[in-house]
């Protein structure tokens, strides 16, 4: 398995926090894409500016982004952003793009908040211009929301196109995204969020079936694309209000000590998953969960 850490603080310096990360022994490092959540008490660094630093601190381990957020930018932006960060990197850039979720970061600055459906097929639409501008370095492109006419993408010819990594959890964008991804996130955790806040009591009831139906859903669309997990997690205080939902919550397991975090999400790998995007509420998790998960 792989796990990449997810940086998701502002007050953190990209750089020496990913060369930190890469020393502890992690597969990869990311970027989240938001302004801020919970009216601002939390910013996050620009997501592009965070992912280059994190590429010019580091020397073999993965960059990605988890995920670019579909409603901030165009799907065109995104591809030049990524080639060019496939570039800085040296060839390690691995380009994720996710739908966006968050109502109130979006309406707090001055932007529309789509409806679920809109949402999902805005993404659905991104991914599949994405898609045709990595493998064409051209696009034809006119859907509901997207019209893209692009004749050709020159100076990127010495370009390796990056995987094209999406996530997905509701079961239009893993009909409508999944069969132009070359990797799949799933986010179980979307059922907690569909109303555009983090709803802790029904990301507490999520269980491992719920994965396994998600993982399913996917299989029907691809039977081989390589399956990922994004891992919201934290330390002991933290989760007292999902723990209480019983044993048989997945992300209650995710919330407790590191080697319990650890050995949860080592788990993982019996239900098809390769690779964890892991996401603690507190930056430090990631060094007291590192031996637990690259010193076995």
């Amino acid at each position: 398995m792989r796990f990449i850490a997810n940086l998701m603080d502002f007050e953190i310096d990209p750089g020496p926090w990913a060369k930190a990360r890469e020393a502890e022994g992690w597969d990869g490092v990311a970027a989240s894409d938001h302004f801020f959540v919970r009216r601002g008490s939390r910013w996050y660094p620009h997501l592009w500016v965070a992912v280059a630093q994190m590429a010019a601190a580091t020397d073999h381990i993965v960059v990605t982004s988890a995920f670019a957020n579909n409603l901030f930018r165009s799907p065109v932006e995104f591809v030049l952003a990524s080639l060019t960060m496939q570039r800085a990197s040296a060839g390690r850039w691995e380009a994720g793009l996710g739908a966006g979720w968050n109502k109130e970061e979006l309406e707090l600055t001055g932007q529309p908040f789509p409806s679920n459906r809109e949402r999902a097929d805005r993404y659905s639409e991104a991914v599949q211009v994405a898609r045709q501008l990595f493998d064409d370095r051209a696009c034809a492109f006119d859907g509901e929301y997207f019209h893209v006419h692009i004749d050709d993408m020159a100076g990127f010819d010495d370009v390796a196109s990056p995987p094209l990594v999406g996530a997905v959890g509701g079961p239009r964008t893993v009909r409508r995204a999944v069969p132009f991804l070359d990797r799949v996130d799933l986010k179980v955790s979307s059922a907690a969020n569909r109303s555009g806040s983090m709803n802790y009591q029904v990301l507490g009831r999520l269980t491992r079936q719920d994965l396994a139906a998600l993982v399913a859903r996917v299989r029907e669309i691809s039977a081989n694309v390589p399956l990922g997990f994004f891992a919201l997690c934290g330390e002991e205080a933290s989760g007292a209000q999902i723990r209480a939902d019983g044993e048989d919550s997945l992300y209650g397991r995710l919330f407790g000590d590191a080697e319990q975090i650890a050995d949860t999400l080592l788990g993982l790998e019996a239900d098809g998953i390769t690779y964890v995007n892991v996401c603690p509420k507190d930056e430090t998790t990631f060094e007291r969960l590192a031996p637990y998960l690259f010193d076995r």
